[in-house]
């Protein structure tokens, strides 16, 4: 499969990476650059995951490792929206707590974990 993603951005800093399709060890890299490359336009950086059908170990490594990046230059990364496959495999791999299902401040990742 691929991974189909649409960037949106606003006046404020804000940029939003729509996400389709299947992220793995294929389509990790493209994600990275596109949230590497939204995350130097702006400090918040959502991640729309609602059109997202597959994620495998390679896919959360590559959420990870923006929000590392995110927090290493005073930004972050929120999940705006989960499909059902995303919202069990970060349930399944805690990041739940990471990333809550909630579109606030709560749900960005500080680099803590």
């Amino acid at each position: 499969m691929e991974l189909t993603i649409m960037q949106h951005g606003d006046e404020a800093g804000h940029s939003t990476l729509a996400l389709a399709g299947s992220i793995d060890l294929t389509t990790r890299q493209s994600l990275v650059d596109a949230g590497v490359g939204a995350l130097t336009e702006g400090a918040l950086l959502t991640l729309d995951m609602a059109d997202v059908e597959f994620i495998d170990s390679t896919g959360i490594g590559s959420l990870l490792e923006l929000g590392r990046i995110a927090a290493a230059n005073g930004a972050r990364v929120e999940i705006s929206r989960r499909s059902p496959r995303v919202a069990r495999v970060l349930e399944v791999t805690g990041l739940d707590s990471t990333w809550p299902a909630a579109t606030t401040e709560a749900g960005s990742f500080t680099g803590d974990r």
